[in-house]
């Protein structure tokens, strides 16, 4: 019903109007990186400040990397998108990977920047610094139109509740991403007597997660029914509430297979029955049915593809994912619908059919038992090889992480081994490698942080991922906004995916044979980089750790420091590979 009750606010700038509007939509946060165009925004938060007004709070990011990751890593745990500003183009330019990663990672979030002033004089807001002329761009938001559903120019006082509440409802309407909104600084100066708009919006609802059709549902019975060895691939459904509730009974009831092939969060408990791991290969050679669940790449094709003659099924929001250019994998039906939804329609049909056989389900059932144990058993095996090295290797940093974790929420953007832990709840593991915008977890588990300050947050990273980070701007917003988290550096000596990528290729080639005393060309690093010590500039807790028997007793340290003493620590942990 359209609400007639009105706000007004009188003597205030658009800029003031406008966070009032954010702070009435529930943005909490607005996480900036500034330039000369924020000038009226500035003004709007000090008066705000002074006069007691609600309005989004403030985060001051040195850099525009860890701006939009922590908007990014508060919306995946919240929920809720949160608002980004940065310089014009230049900082639009150097949030570009972060946008990326949101893009592909389908996180909403309210990414903005300023544009630079039209007029050279003569209005409140006009050019005034000489980069005035050099940052203006034909088309700036050409830089990110690939990067975000949707873009913008704020052009008039009159529109800028409608243009709040659109980007608000397209950024959240799933498939969920960034959108982008440029704000020039004459219209932000712009003095109004009176601003008036309606709470409680926004007032563009988020379109209604969509049911599978009939016909879809009852194809995809039919096809799990007559299977035989059914499988099922995953990816993203974490990230879905609901999805992994409706996964778990689905394959549960009916004794499906599930292997989550890099997942970007829990896709199901580590203890369900179903759950075989996180390779595929071996399952798909067998499998005569296959069900990709929101999954954009649900194995490698140069590695493993499904056996002639398997049906294939592809479901998700986005099922043939629209805005990949080239994504040619087999499918057979490609049911467009949320995943929780079609899913619970998809075990309420399986069911009720009388061609589903019990006595086939349970013989599966039994079978899948002896294969899960076996699983485990190769999991305890490599865990005993892995205690005869004197070095630490990923598998000891995983199962010591994971010992300590409790309930923690772990950001992955390192070796982190998921077959060696065991996370049972949705929304407690994060990846964020699908666009492979390296540089994501640091800025993503501050904002998590923010968004859950009760829980203990932990983020795993690379050594190169780490410096990707821009790791000194990240430590000084932990340490301004007092975010005591713990941050675990895998420290390989250099980048361990393009190595492994060149020795995929060049299995016995020149790069390959590089010796052990000189450095692999662009891939090792030649310089022994004391991270623990960036600690000492943001008065946090930093320690290297070089031996499996210190990891523990380090990581015991590390919890105790950030619960009790409330400050943040890095364990910069040298590893093998």
């Amino acid at each position: 019903m359209y609400q007639t009750v009105q706000t007004t606010l009188t003597d205030v700038t658009v800029a003031e109007a406008y966070l009032h509007i954010l702070a009435d939509r529930g943005i909490d946060y607005f996480f900036a990186n500034a330039g000369t165009d924020f000038a009226p925004l500035i003004e709007a938060f000090a008066k705000g400040a002074a006069l007691g007004h609600k309005l989004p709070r403030p985060i001051t990011a040195p850099h525009e990397n860890v701006a939009v990751h922590m908007a990014m890593g508060h919306a995946l745990v919240s929920g809720k998108p949160q608002a980004v500003m940065v310089h014009v183009n230049v900082g639009t330019a150097n949030a570009l990977t972060g946008l990326l990663n949101a893009r592909r990672g389908r996180v909403p979030m309210l990414f903005t920047a300023g544009r630079t002033p039209i007029l050279e004089e003569g209005m409140r807001g006009a050019r005034s610094v000489f980069v005035h002329w050099a940052q203006e761009m034909y088309d700036q938001a050409g830089m990110v139109r690939e990067a975000v559903k949707w873009d913008y120019e704020l052009r008039l006082p009159e529109q800028l509740e409608t243009v709040v509440d659109r980007a608000l409802s397209l950024t959240a309407t799933n498939p969920a991403g960034p959108v982008y909104l440029t704000l020039p600084r004459e219209v932000l100066a712009r003095r109004l007597d009176t601003f008036s708009f309606r709470p409680g919006g926004p007032h563009q609802p988020v379109s209604l997660a969509a049911a599978a059709s009939d016909a879809a549902i009852a194809q995809a019975a039919e096809a799990l029914a007559r299977a035989r060895n059914p499988l099922i691939l995953t990816t993203n459904m974490g990230r879905i509430p609901g999805a992994v509730q409706a996964l778990a009974q689905l394959a549960g009831q009916h004794a499906i297979p599930v292997v989550s092939y890099n997942p970007s969060g829990v896709e199901l408990p580590a203890s369900h029955p179903m759950h075989m791991g996180y390779e595929p290969k071996a399952w798909l050679e067998e499998a005569d049915v296959v069900l990709v669940a929101e999954a954009l790449v649900p194995y490698l094709p140069r590695e493993t593809r499904p056996r002639p003659g398997a049906t294939v099924i592809h479901l998700g929001l986005d099922p043939l994912y629209e805005d990949i250019p080239i994504r040619g994998f087999p499918c057979d039906l490609a049911i467009a619908a949320s995943p929780d939804i079609a899913l619970a329609q998809l075990a309420h049909r399986l069911a009720t059919m009388p061609a589903n056989d019990r006595d086939l389900i349970e013989s599966r059932r039994a079978a899948l038992a002896g294969r899960k144990a076996e699983l485990l058993a190769r999991r305890e095996a490599a865990w005993i090889e892995a205690q005869q090295s004197a070095h630490i290797t990923p598998l000891h940093i995983s199962r010591a992480i994971d010992a300590v974790k409790g309930d923690a929420l772990v950001f992955k953007e390192s070796g982190l081994r998921l077959d060696q832990m065991d996370f049972e709840e949705p929304g407690t593991m994060f990846f964020s490698g699908t666009a492979g915008g390296l540089g994501w977890s640091l800025g993503a588990a501050l904002g998590a942080k923010l968004a859950a300050p009760d829980r203990d947050i932990i983020a795993t990273v690379g050594d190169g991922s780490y410096m990707f980070g821009t790791p000194l701007a990240a430590h000084y917003v932990a340490a301004e906004q007092k975010l005591p988290v713990l941050f675990v550096v895998f420290n390989n000596g250099g980048w361990h995916a393009v190595r492994r990528s060149t020795r995929g290729m060049f299995k016995d080639g020149y790069a390959a044979a590089t010796p052990k005393d000189q450095v692999e060309p662009l891939t090792d690093f030649g310089v022994d980089i004391k991270f623990e010590k960036m600690m000492e500039t943001v008065d946090g807790h930093g320690e290297r750790v070089e031996h499996p028997d210190d990891l523990p007793r380090a990581l015991a340290r590390a919890q105790d420091i950030i619960r009790t003493e409330k400050r943040q620590v890095l364990l910069n942990v040298v590893s093998t590979t």
